[in-house]
């Protein structure tokens, strides 16, 4: 309604400036207007630097999920002020650090082994390796779900604390769930596992669903991932590291055996 009454039109450009919120109602509503307006992203948070403004993915959650609706729509320019992140919180900082180990995880063990020795000088590498991913798969036909690492179970907990819950802290829980059900299903040796639950504890974030107080029920959970956008035909995608930097993407996952994970 705003931009109909100031008369935007086609040319007229909309900028993003705060966190991935602000990024994904931005980009949709460019995306929307008069069937896509240009916009840039202007991140001021770490999470939006190294996820959410890169890559085109747009949203808005609702009552029964995450992200459920939105579009693929790229900005025009990406472009981040490193001094913004010396505005934060320490919680919106580590939050912004479990997308970062993911692309560790998924894609680069060299970077992975960096984190585990160090904790700067990594947000240029994040981006890269999101760009180069989304570059190779913008709508998410095949590889772009690499990205989905922890995302399966973190969505969950998002939608089942009525998004309370910082997206990086359950992004952080997820990939630890994923990585044990890497583990059980022999997919890979027990390092990998230890490796990430370490990494992750040592950046101060959370790995177990026993944070949420009260907990939600087994039951609750596997309703959710099921009716996530990730799910076909009652089966559920899990991303599971086979190694450090290398994942496999699999739909093996019914009911039964995500109660299994999930009580633990």
């Amino acid at each position: 309604t705003a931009l109909l009454i100031n008369a935007f039109d086609r040319r007229s450009p909309l900028v993003a400036l705060g966190g991935g919120v602000v990024g994904d109602l931005t980009g949709f509503a460019a995306a929307s207007y008069m069937r896509g307006v240009p916009f840039v992203q202007v991140p001021t948070t770490l999470l939006a630097m190294v996820d959410s403004s890169v890559g085109g993915k747009t949203g808005v959650n609702h009552p029964l999920g995450k992200n459920m609706i939105g579009a693929f729509y790229q900005p025009r320019l990406v472009l981040m002020d490193l001094d913004a992140l010396k505005t934060l919180p320490k919680e919106e900082l580590l939050s912004g650090m479990a997308e970062v180990i993911k692309y560790g995880v998924i894609w680069d063990r060299e970077l992975f082994d960096f984190l585990e020795k160090n904790r700067e000088n990594i947000i240029r590498r994040s981006c890269e390796i999101k760009a180069d991913v989304v570059s190779k798969d913008e709508r998410e036909g095949g590889l772009r779900a690499v990205l989905n690492f922890g995302h399966t179970v973190g969505h969950a907990i998002e939608t089942l604390s009525d998004y309370r819950s910082r997206h990086g802290e359950a992004v952080a829980i997820g990939m630890v769930y994923a990585a044990r059900l890497a583990h059980r299903t022999g997919l890979c040796d027990a390092r990998v596992p230890e490796r990430i639950e370490k990494l992750i504890n040592a950046y101060g974030l959370p790995t177990s669903l026993s944070v949420m107080k009260p907990r939600p029920a087994v039951a609750q959970f596997v309703d959710v991932i099921q009716v996530d956008k990730k799910a076909e035909a009652g089966r559920v995608r899990f991303v599971l590291p086979t190694k450090i930097g290398e994942v496999v993407i699999t739909r093996e996952w019914g009911e039964e055996q995500l109660q299994e994970l999930l009580a633990e």
